[in-house]
């Protein structure tokens, strides 16, 4: 069955940066860097590059800070993150709990999606269990995270998915409880043209909103026309869908914007039409086949039923897609390490077609050790564009390519033609650039060295309001323009060249991140008993180690009360977040939970200041990721916080 895809309907979501500037620096000349180096890497299962939602840290005054650097060597290698449970129950629509229902765990809900690249996508860390005679499921042994997603399957009940689950480190979490129901039919029929019935076609059933991201549905459901041409789909959740349907001799058919909403049943026919062959051959601008080159077409037209279809060159270079109904279709071709080619209108039954592919620039060189000259031998190679502007303002371009040579020799391919710098990461090194260099369409250009350096470093101790030294405190390093924010979450690569390390502090409070490219960087700085708390506007320089001091963490304020929906009654897994009201160049901390079952919440381990309140309902797969304003706007209110104080009774109404 091929991955479910959409055709003329695209989600664009467009956002920009205010990226604050600020020439001050702190005192001169951090001391060099001395002693052994510490390993600073991301501890197992923990990825490097998500931020906490629970307890965020919040920003010192923006200075810059470059204490002197001690040389004593830290002992403080970093600890594994403690490991955490999390149980829930699943029940009925009266209440009661479901036995056999399939609960699986994930990183990659509907709505995180939605801002993924489908490479990016993994889900053998997936993980999957079943409610017993009480309804309960359990995962122990979790990596701690902050938007899990649980996926609820049950052949009585919709399809549902949780998202935003929090898995809160050597806690034992509970979800507050979910309630199944019952979920309404698509059915119809399908025929051909000519008004005959069509059995045994195949369907394929998913959600608009993992249609979008051209990623293949897990819950998507497959069926086949019986006899009589008919299908039927039941149980289904309320939100869009997308349907598509094959059949031998027919061409493809994908219908999109299918709205099931409220209980009623929805009635879909469908028409297929006598299948039509396109076909042709790829080849590169010399004439030679292209193999493996990707071939997409797609229908172009204001018809209902659209059809889009995607097949391969053989060793000849040819494809043949014999699935596409009569009319005029635009093909995509792809092919790794060329540009992507197109045809603007291919008519069904055309077999003469030929697409010619221009190879992309390739830049090729060495990776070597900047102060000994020999080659590294395994390294991450990717570009940057070779601009004049700032390199904190550059974006790695696509996925790093891992080498492994003896010689560090590498070959990376260009986007386009212009200017390009080649970025190298090693371990044990921090990322290192080679100088800009211009190439040319089709260009292959060699002899470029990237001199990789071991970078700068941040060291530091962290204290509590009586000046003890905390242990295993969690210290991030990211780039000094890092809010937190949803929309920094949903970039797959954030601008600049700061990188994101993780550390803990020792027994004696300290920690040490080594192996930073020079530049500003932002330190967050969280702990479960303590408020969060981060330092901003840290400069890095190469070879040397710069000193944040002691840093202390106060235990903050706490914030509860309950979640009504409608009519009053509690809302479990009601969403409550607080937001920090800008404030100078503080770091804007926001901090999160969920309502348990009687819909209570507590937030606890705020940092002081004044924040921006906010109830939403439960977050499902499928939801319109900004569809809760109207809950956002009807309970925003202003809290303000001290150090040890506790606000219970701050309660939200969702019944509206």
């Amino acid at each position: 069955m091929r991955p479910l895809i959409v055709l003329a309907i695209v989600l664009a979501a467009a956002a920009a940066f205010f990226f604050a500037t600020d020439p001050s620096s702190g005192p001169a000349g951090p001391e060099a860097l001395s002693g052994p180096e510490a390993t600073e890497a991301p501890t197992p299962e923990e990825p490097a590059e998500e931020a906490s939602l629970v307890g965020p840290a919040v920003a010192q005054g923006r200075e810059g800070v470059a204490a002197p650097v001690r040389t004593d060597v830290l002992d403080n290698q970093p600890a594994a993150a403690a490991e955490a449970s999390l149980t829930g129950l699943i029940l009925d629509p009266e209440g009661q709990p479901v036995k056999g229902a399939q609960v699986t765990l994930t990183r990659f809900g509907t709505t995180n999606m939605l801002f993924l690249e489908p490479t990016v996508v993994d889900r053998s860390g997936d993980r999957t269990a079943k409610t017993d005679d009480s309804g309960r499921y359990s995962f122990a042994r979790v990596a701690p995270y902050e938007r899990y997603a649980l996926m609820i399957r049950h052949p009585e009940f919709a399809p549902l998915e949780e998202g935003d689950v929090q898995a809160l480190e050597g806690e034992a979490n509970e979800v507050p409880p979910i309630k199944l129901a019952k979920g309404v039919a698509l059915r119809g029929v399908v025929k051909d043209s000519a008004g005959n019935t069509v059995p045994g076609a195949a369907l394929l059933l998913g959600q608009m909103a993992m249609a979008m991201t051209a990623t293949d549905d897990p819950n998507a459901l497959e069926g086949t026309t019986n006899l009589e041409g008919k299908y039927e789909f039941t149980n289904l959740a309320n939100g869009n869908y997308v349907l598509q349907v094959t059949a031998d001799g027919y061409g493809q058919v994908v219908l999109g914007q299918i709205n099931v909403a409220g209980d009623g049943d929805v009635q879909r026919d469908v028409v297929l039409e006598i299948a039509m062959m396109l076909a042709g051959v790829v080849t590169d601008q010399d004439g030679l086949p292209l193999p493996e080159a990707t071939v997409t077409a797609y229908s172009i037209g204001n018809r209902e039923n659209r059809t889009q279809t995607q097949g391969a060159t053989d060793d000849n270079g040819e494809f043949t897609l014999l699935d596409v109904p009569g009319g005029t279709y635009t093909l995509r071709v792809s092919a790794e390490g060329f540009k992507v080619g197109s045809v603007a209108r291919a008519e069904a039954g055309d077999v003469g077609i030929h697409v010619s592919l221009e190879r992309l620039p390739t830049i090729s060189g060495q990776a070597v050790d900047a102060q000994t000259g020999e080659p590294l031998k395994r390294f991450t190679v990717s570009v940057r564009p070779g601009t004049d502007a700032a390199i904190e303002n550059t974006v790695r371009l696509g996925k790093g390519m891992d080498v492994a040579d003896d010689e560090g020799r590498f070959t990376v391919t260009c986007p386009k033609d212009g200017s390009f710098m080649v970025d190298v990461e090693a371990p044990g090194y921090a990322a290192s650039f080679s100088e800009p260099v211009m190439v040319t369409a089709s260009q292959e250009l060699g002899g470029v060295i990237v001199r990789v350096k071991r970078g700068g470093g941040i060291k530091g101790r962290i204290l509590d309001g009586a000046g003890n030294p905390i242990a295993r405190a969690v210290i991030t390093t990211r780039d000094d323009r890092w809010t937190g924010s949803d929309f920094d979450l949903s970039m797959g690569t954030f601008p600049g060249v700061a990188a994101v390390r993780k550390s803990r502090t020792d027994s004696r409070g300290e920690f040490t991140i080594n192996g930073l490219a020079p530049t500003t960087y932002l330190i967050e700085i969280e702990h479960p008993q303590y408020a969060g708390h981060a330092v901003r506007n840290v400069i890095v320089g190469d070879g040397v180690a710069t000193d944040v001091g002691a840093q202390t963490l106060v235990k903050g304020a706490v914030i509860s009360g309950v979640v009504r929906g409608p009519s009053g009654v509690a809302l479990p897994g009601a969403q409550v977040k607080l937001m920090m009201a800008p404030v100078g160049n503080e770091f804007p901390a926001q901090y999160g939970t969920k309502a348990d079952k009687e819909g209570r919440y507590r937030i606890s381990g705020v940092r002081p200041g004044t924040y921006w309140a906010h109830a939403t309902r439960p977050v499902r797969g499928g939801d319109n990721p900004f569809a809760h304003s109207n809950d956002i706007k009807n309970t925003r209110r202003q809290v303000v916080l001290a150090d040890g104080q506790e606000i219970q009774g701050q309660d939200f109404d969702l019944s509206n």
